[in-house]
């Protein structure tokens, strides 16, 4: 099935949901693995072949690539356990090695497709969502009643990424929202050393086996000060930032400069996200910049009266968070 208008298209194949808009940018969504995008190319002017943007899934099939959503928390929960309200629940210990919970429930989960289209206002476009309430297996970990709805659309040769998260139980709902956006460090011949990046932050949280502690320390003039597109050098770098630059909207901005492309790599979150994850190890030419509600491990954290960013919904209310996807000439 394929649904064309004005040179925006939306084909699905099996499972999967192809979009390409009228420049030729396509993106592949793999909606019963966790709807993650996990292709993404732009046209470049003076390349025969778009770019790949995020880094495409290998033959393990694993976890590492695409844009993984997290969700009800996104990063680690320590020990999987968490208090809400009174209330101790234990979500499944899936980072061994450290005995924590890692990046939610939904980013391996099946999503059902809501609807498609393509128009001359959102380009190509796709919804899915996840009800929570409705999946045994997340309901033993986190029983409260949520629905997630996730629309992506292609315009312009931009992939923007709307998410609606609805109460739809009786209760109050605990939750943090976050991607995980797999890039590749380097384009063309440039070494990772030489590859830019930008994360807004102008404090990191401290971090002890990867889990917040509830400190925070300032970055100015140290090698942690991301905000003015340091090149990546020997940096190894698995931190949470806060205390962020805003544009005057509100939304905040992280990138990644190619500087033998000429190329500028951007994300843009909207003023509901307020931390931002880089994790750009030296062992793998990947950089992820993960925009987030709150900082790791938020839920216990804002229950010990840290404030660490947990967002809380009223029954019949919702949430809602923009993220924006480009690769530009710089």
């Amino acid at each position: 099935m394929t649904n064309i208008t004005g040179g925006h298209a939306v084909t699905l194949e099996g499972t999967d949901v192809h979009l390409r808009d009228v420049t030729g940018a396509t993106a592949r969504i793999q909606v019963a693995s966790g709807n993650n995008v996990c292709d993404y190319r732009v046209p470049v002017p003076g390349r025969a072949d778009p770019v790949a943007v995020l880094v495409t899934p290998d033959a393990s099939g694993g976890y590492s690539y695409g844009n993984p959503i997290l969700f009800p928390f996104p990063n680690r929960v320590k020990g999987g356990s968490y208090t809400f309200e009174g209330a101790t629940h234990q979500l499944d210990v899936n980072e061994t090695a450290r005995g924590n919970h890692i990046h939610g429930l939904v980013n391996r989960r099946p999503w059902v497709t809501e609807a498609v289209g393509a128009d001359d206002e959102r380009g190509a476009w796709h919804r899915a969502s996840v009800d929570l309430a409705s999946d045994p297996e997340i309901q033993r970990q986190y029983p409260f009643g949520a629905k997630i709805s996730v629309t992506t659309s292609l315009h312009g040769g931009v992939l923007v990424q709307v998410t609606v998260v609805e109460n739809n139980g009786s209760g109050r709902l605990p939750m943090g929202y976050g991607i995980h956006p797999w890039f590749p460090v380097t384009l063309g011949g440039t070494p990772r050393e030489a590859s830019r990046v930008r994360v807004p932050g102008a404090a990191i949280w401290e971090l002890d086996n990867l889990v917040p502690t509830g400190q925070l320390r300032h970055v100015d003039g140290t090698e942690l000060d991301l905000r003015e597109w340091p090149e990546i050098a020997t940096r190894e770098l698995d931190h949470v930032y806060t205390a962020v630059d805003r544009r005057a909207d509100g939304w905040t901005e992280a990138g990644v400069f190619y500087p033998d492309e000429n190329l500028r790599l951007l994300v843009e979150a909207s003023p509901e996200f307020r931390e931002w994850v880089i994790f750009a190890p030296p062992f793998r030419p990947v950089v992820c910049l993960e925009p987030y509600t709150g900082t790791t491990n938020a839920v216990n954290l804002q229950n010990d009266g840290i404030d660490a960013g947990l967002v809380v919904i009223e029954p019949g209310s919702s949430w809602t968070g923009e993220v924006r996807f480009s690769l530009r000439p710089a």
